[in-house]
């Protein structure tokens, strides 16, 4: 049986992130009164998503009674503060998770357990695409269960485009163009919600990546560099730029990212940067009208680098129901339910059948096809005490007059203040 402690809504704009941990209350073969538990964190979700869960726990409690699961729900933030307290305190023993460098010192830090070998078998076997497996290999060991991943990027109205004899833009001074264009016609060219900062940061990480490149963007954000670097500067000189130019409509900028799709719905706004997770948010007769590109090149001789988010489950250290998770994760494989999961929210299965595609998909793999490397996003690649002083620095950024020396300041104070370099 199930048993939900706590089921707390969150913004739409984290929407991908729950779903997967959701079907945590999924599935573990047993019978009888239950005699085991099983207790699993996640970030919810609603909508599109929540649905395929329900389905899939109705699913689980059936034929699963001998093992009662615990399920609790959280706020994305407070999800992500309060965690790694419950992975010492041995408080969970399944949790969502997002791979990237906080999975990675928690790995080190003996915070989780790796997934078995009998497990990390039953991916292989059972088709979950080989880079999902190997994104959390870790000194040897695999510790993240792959649910999905999907792919940043610009999206735009096709009939727009056409309407206006407008391609998608490669380079950045084609960029340039299309937003020119866009506006002359009384049309805003960047839409952008960046209430809750995360959403400009992956304008800072794309800027950062296109113009000095993956080595550099990875040891910034591991503080090994600093933002007082001319590289830094240069990136929020581009930024500031657009931003001077009125290319980003003002009237969403201090609200969510969803804000945004109804202005680009209306042809209000040309262009959004978002990951393609968003398509889950598409009224149906528009979805086929909707496109979605790489972030354009700012240099022919820079590789394409692009964000790929994956999120996961992974093992606390400290569970003391070892076996009931481990029949969970058999579930899953088993099952194919990361699919169902991956279909509803429109992100990419980690366990791939080559036959269902998401709205954008095409698109998204083209995308993946083309890259040099890849990323996971601003707060999954930094150091934790650099990212609330980095995004509050964003958000200052994002107001006139744009001031980079300010905003560079600002970060680079409180980096230091917090502790926020290499070790």
């Amino acid at each position: 049986m199930t048993v939900p402690r706590m089921t707390l809504p969150v913004s739409a704009a984290r929407l991908w992130l729950a779903g997967a941990v959701f079907c945590a209350a999924l599935s573990l073969p047993g019978a009888g009164v239950a005699a085991d538990r099983l207790v699993i964190d996640y970030v919810i979700s609603n909508s599109p998503q929540r649905s395929a869960m329900i389905n899939i726990i109705n699913q689980f409690s059936a034929a699963n009674p001998d093992i009662q699961v615990v399920h609790n729900g959280y706020p994305q933030e407070q999800y992500k503060q309060d965690l790694i307290t419950r992975l010492r305190n041995g408080q969970t023993d399944l949790a969502f998770w997002y791979a990237g460098a906080n999975l990675r010192e928690a790995a080190r830090n003996k915070l989780l357990a790796p997934l078995d070998a009998d497990t990390v078998a039953l991916l292989k076997k059972k088709k979950f695409v080989p880079a999902t497996i190997e994104g959390t290999r870790i000194d040897g060991e695999v510790y993240g269960f792959p649910l999905y991943y999907y792919v940043w990027g610009m999206l735009y109205r096709k009939s727009l485009f056409e309407r206006m004899g407008l391609r998608p833009p490669a380079t950045w001074s084609e960029f340039l163009q299309v937003c020119e264009k866009l506006k002359a016609a009384g049309i805003t060219p960047i839409g952008l919600g960046a209430k809750s900062a995360w959403p400009a940061a992956a304008w800072f990480d794309y800027l950062n990546l296109r113009i000095n490149g993956l080595e550099f963007h990875r040891k910034l954000l591991n503080g090994d560099a600093h933002f007082t670097d001319p590289k830094v500067h240069q990136v929020f000189d581009v930024w500031g730029g657009l931003l001077r130019k009125g290319y980003f409509f003002a009237p969403t900028m201090d609200q969510e990212i969803d804000r945004v799709l109804p202005y680009l719905y209306r042809q209000h706004v040309g262009m959004m940067l978002t990951g393609s997770f968003i398509a889950a948010r598409f009224p149906a007769a528009i979805a086929p009208d909707m496109g979605f590109f790489s972030f354009p090149s700012y240099s022919a001789e820079m590789p394409q680098y692009e964000e790929a988010p994956m999120d996961v489950l992974v093992l606390p250290a400290n569970s003391a129901h070892v076996e009931a998770r481990k029949r969970f994760l058999t579930f899953l494989a088993e099952s194919g339910a990361t699919r169902v999961i991956a279909q509803a929210d429109q992100t990419l299965a980690a366990q791939s059948d080559g036959a269902t595609q998401p709205v954008l998909g095409e698109a998204t793999n083209a995308i993946l096809g083309k890259a040099a490397g890849l990323t996971y996003f601003f707060d999954r690649d930094a150091r934790t005490e650099l990212v609330t002083p980095s995004y509050e620095g964003l958000r200052q950024f994002l107001k006139p007059p744009y001031d980079a020396d300010q905003t560079i300041r600002y970060i680079e104070d409180a980096r230091r203040k917090s502790g926020a370099e290499s070790r």
